[in-house]
This record gives structure tokens, sequence and C-alpha cells, in this order.
């Protein structure tokens, strides 16, 4: 059967990269499929702020004509200003159990880089390591968060078996929400005494001034961090935009000390969990039910997507429980709602701090990403 690499081009061709993921879960009962429309505008240039700064080409294998894989390549000239590398990357990585196939995609991806002088590839990252990231190896039988990827049990393999070896690993931590453990709470209360220190949810009348409040907390918390790239206001901006509908202002909490942002957790309410009988579809019925699940009934899941405190704030000793306050803080705006349980993620494994914390608040590791690498020659 002859398989064939194509350099996807038309929209008919976008169009069979994004559906081929339901041919290959229709049997994975955890999957969940993001809505077409929003995936759509993920690969278009125009409306996706990483082509800003980024260049990318999708690939499909074809065998016998029938889509069974599909990659990107990409170019983040940002990442590569600030850690000062040639790197490049691949994501959306999907394939039937065929060495073959998975092989074809990453030697097709890897030639598209190395023609453009880069000289290491990894992934995922679709297509920012500010989107969805990594692989899943651990927990398959766990259905997916907003943002957050799902794989089948196989991809490893293949993966590894194109070369490539683990760069690190992320967590997905499991939080339930219950009281917090006594022994946190003496630490909570330290916190919140601090006269300086004053806790807020988003404002969604001002939520373009909070944007760029959490842009200027997520750019210097984070700056340390493995793989970080900075987040430009377009790309802040375009996601706020894109989950304004599903906000919950209860669990977006800033914090600031003597009036100036400090830090910030941000949670969001599990659109996957809205959607799941979807099909990734988003007719006017579904429209309705989306509405519906949001806004009436309201949802059980939820994903803690941002936490940080910015690193001037973290020398403090008076201020050494603030991570603790935004936590419960969050708790406290969970309650209001119908919300059961949240994952926080992703989490690098080597940030020690906050891998010491989330046990403290009886958080456990319930998910495993991976982020692979290769050196190109």
């Amino acid at each position: 059967m002859a398989l064939e690499i194509l350099q996807v081009g038309s929209s008919r061709e976008r169009e069979r990269f994004l559906r081929l993921p339901w041919r290959l879960y229709r049997e994975d009962p955890a999957w969940v499929p993001n809505l077409l429309v929003l995936q759509r505008e993920v690969i278009d240039s125009r409306k996706n702020p990483f082509f800003e700064h980024g260049e990318a080409q999708l690939f499909l294998a074809l065998r016998d004509g029938e889509p069974v894989g599909r990659i990107s390549a990409h170019i983040d000239r940002l990442h590569n200003e600030f850690h000062g590398e040639r790197t490049g990357f691949f994501g959306f990585f999907e394939s039937v159990d065929d060495p073959e196939v998975a092989s074809s995609l990453f030697q097709a991806a890897e030639r598209w880089l190395a023609e453009r002088g880069m000289d290491c590839a990894r992934g995922p990252m679709n297509f920012s390591v500010n989107e969805e990231v990594g692989m899943l190896v651990e927990g398959f039988e766990h259905p997916p968060m907003i943002a957050m990827t799902h794989a089948l049990p196989y991809y490893g393999a293949l993966v590894e078996g194109a070369g490539y070896a683990k760069a690190i690993d992320l967590y997905a931590y499991r939080w339930d929400i219950k009281e917090p453990p006594a022994r946190m709470m003496k630490v909570v209360e330290a916190a919140r005494s601090v006269p300086a220190v004053k806790v807020r949810t988003v404002d969604m009348r001002n939520l373009r001034r909070d944007v760029d409040i959490l842009l200027d907390i997520y750019n210097d918390a984070w700056k340390d961090n493995w793989g970080y790239v900075p987040a430009t206001a377009r790309e802040a901006h375009k996601m706020a935009s894109d989950l304004r509908l599903i906000a919950d202002p209860n669990i977006g909490i800033i914090a600031e000390v003597n009036g100036e942002p400090a830090g910030m957790i941000l949670g969001l309410p599990n659109l996957y969990e809205a959607i799941r009988d979807f099909h990734g579809y988003l007719n006017p019925w579904n429209a309705l039910k989306l509405v519906w699940r949001l806004k009436v009934r309201k949802l059980e899941t939820g994903r803690l997507l941002l936490f940080g405190v910015k690193q001037k704030f973290r020398r403090s000793r008076d201020l050494v429980g603030l991570p603790f306050l935004l936590l419960h803080e969050l708790y406290l705006g969970s309650r209001k709602g119908r919300y059961k349980w949240g994952e926080m993620s992703w989490v690098l494994e080597n940030n020690g701090a906050l891998n010491a914390i989330m046990p403290y608040w009886d958080a456990y590791v319930y998910k495993r990403y991976r982020i692979y690498e290769k050196a190109l020659t």
C-alpha cells in the first residue's frame, strides 16, 4: 500500500488534517474533540497570533489516498531569540500504530526544519509553549481538560522509535474541591493578615486592563522556567476573547501588595465537560446547550491554568504564604459554583516549589505529559 507525505496547502487538505483524530480515537471513550471552529483558527495564519513571530508547515500522511497520520513543523522566533537557540518544533502529531507512517512524518518535519537552519527538533507543541503542550504518557483513561492534549497509548513508542528522547515531563495534578488541610490555614491566615496584601477577582467589565495585569505577572513569574517564551499582548487578548464566554470571575484572582500586582491564580471551567457530546461541531442547537450548561447548570470540573507570584515578592518573609492565600481564594471562589474537582496543569517536573506545595493541598499527580527532542544532522 502506497504511503505519501503531503504538504498541506489547500483548505480541503487542512480540513482533512483537522478531522483525522475522529478516525483514530473512535474507540477511545476518554477522547473529547475540541470544537472544529476553534481548531480551524489555531492553524490559520490570519487568526493565530503565533504567526506574528512564527512560521509553520503542516504534513498529512496518506495511505492509498486515506489520511493515516499528521504532524506540524514550525519555528518560533521568539523562543530562539529568548534562549539563543536554533530549535525547531513539531506538533499536532497523530498516527495509526505504524512506525513507517510515524517515521515518515517526522522525517518530513525534520527536513523542513533543517532546511531553515534548525539544529534541534522538540515537541509536541501546538504551536507555542503558551498553547497546547506535551504528549500524554500516563493517565490515558482520563478525559482531557480544556486546552490540554490527549493521546493514544502507543504514541510514545512511535516518537521514540523515530529517534526522540525525553526532554522534560509535565505534571497534571488533581485537586478535589474540599476544605483545605488545617495545617495550611495558619500560613493562609498569616498572609491574609499582612496589611499591604489585597486580593480581588478579575473584573469582567475591565477585562482588557486585567488581562494586561495577568500578562505582566505571567511574564515575570515564569521567565526562569524551562522553555519559557514571553507571551505577547495580542496572544493574551486573543485567548481572553476566545474564553470570555466560559470565564468564571470567581476563580480568577489577582493579589496586590501596596497596590502593585504581585500574584495571580486563574482557573477556567472545563469546556470539554460541556462539549463532550458535540463531536466537535457547534451548530445552533449545540450552541444553546453550551450556553445553558455554562451559565445555568454550571460545570463540575475546571482547570487551574495560571498560578504564580512575581519574583521580587517571593523574597519577602511576610509574603511566604502568598501562594497558599491564592489557592485558598481559588477554593472559596470554586465553592460558589458546582465545581467538584479541578486539574492544575501543566507543572514542570523540575518546578521544585510548586511540586512541593501541591501535596500539602492534598493534590496529586494523575496525568503525565512528555516533551521530546532530537538533534538534527
